[in-house]
């Protein structure tokens, strides 16, 4: 089927990749994607791929929002962010696009009409085994953790994620919007601050300072993040939990920019990754959770039941959605994040 797929998709591409054999130029996160997946494509149609990588959400936002004439056609993003950027009119109406219907429509509506699902999962700890025997079952416990684990803990730089182990164990939302609330938070957001580490994702973190990496023993994650380790380390010495009580799920969509100068080629990359056998591959490989069910159907046992990728129905029926925050919300998030931070780079 994937053969025939393949086939088909090099004729219809065949006449703008002849003329131009233009690259596909993609804003997206380190290793999301298989090289082989990415083999299969240009050796198919002679269209080359091209990847930019960003860290965090926030940074690839700041972009957007600079410059309306981003070098990319096709972008990785969150679906709030989809959601927000189709309504100003910056991307492609991808509601017609055939092989969208795979996905589940849980996802589909969350990314809506100008993007695609690509990747779902969790939020939690990715640890080092040899070094947190027994990782934290509880964000209080991740954020007043054992001694000799302070200073050695990895975080994200991000108007979320960044206040989401204080506040899950505080109680409050990660989205949290009442202004009193997150500030009281504040105390407890600076004491835990002075147990991190690094705000860098942990993957470019483990990337640029391969000499130090002992340091770094427990870092918030994102479920998946785990087998990116044990690629570059080339072992199993990480692993992935996620606390007790409400899961907070992160979910990635795929989008065309508008003003794209290969949109044909884009959507018919996007066709590419949402065919089933595509896209079981793709996941089998990253090793994240794929919204796309008709692929789902054709995963091995053991990847369907790692259950650091899928939890438990009853968890993911129960779970939060990233949301969309109010202007008023992201300015004092901002505001309280910047003042972390600048107090951290004093510490290290």
């Amino acid at each position: 089927m994937k053969s025939l797929f393949l086939l088909l998709l090099a004729f219809t591409t065949q006449s703008f990749s002849a003329q131009t054999k233009a690259p596909i130029n993609i804003y997206m996160w380190e290793d999301t994607i298989s090289p082989y997946v990415v083999e299969d494509w240009e050796s198919s149609t002679g269209m080359p791929l091209k990847a930019t990588h960003f860290d965090n959400d926030d940074e690839r936002n700041l972009l957007m929002m600079k410059s309306l004439q981003l070098p990319f056609d096709i972008v990785i993003l969150d679906n709030v962010s989809a959601q927000i950027y189709g309504r100003f009119g910056a991307f492609k109406d991808l509601s017609t696009l055939k092989n969208r219907h795979h996905n589940g429509s849980k996802w589909l509506q969350a990314c809506g009409d100008y993007a695609v699902p690509y990747f779902w999962g969790t939020v939690g700890i990715a640890y080092r085994k040899d070094l947190v025997p027994t990782p934290p079952s509880t964000w209080s416990e991740f954020t007043s953790p054992p001694k000799e684990l302070e200073g050695r803990i990895g975080m994200i730089n991000d108007t979320i994620e960044s206040f989401l182990p204080t506040f899950y164990s505080l109680g409050l939302a990660p989205d949290e919007g009442t202004p009193s609330a997150i500030k009281a938070a504040y105390p407890q957001l600076q004491s835990f601050n002075e147990k991190v580490l690094t705000y860098e994702y942990i993957l470019s973190y483990v990337r640029g300072t391969e000499n130090h990496n002992d340091k770094l023993a427990m870092a918030l994650a994102y479920s998946g993040d785990q087998y990116s380790l044990n690629r570059y380390f080339v072992g199993n010495k990480w692993a992935f939990t996620i606390p007790d009580g409400e899961i907070f799920i992160w979910l990635d969509c795929l989008a065309i920019n508008n003003r794209s100068t290969n949109p044909d080629g884009a959507k018919a990359f996007l066709e590419y990754l949402m065919d089933p056998d595509v896209a079981a591959k793709n996941a089998i490989f990253i090793k994240a959770s794929t919204p796309n069910l008709t692929a789902l159907k054709q995963t091995p046992d053991w990847y369907k039941n790692d259950a650091s990728l899928f939890p438990s129905q009853k968890r993911i029926d129960q779970g939060r959605v990233d949301v969309e925050l109010s202007p008023e919300n992201i300015s004092l998030r901002t505001k309280i994040l910047n003042r972390i931070l600048k107090r951290h780079e004093t510490q290290y």
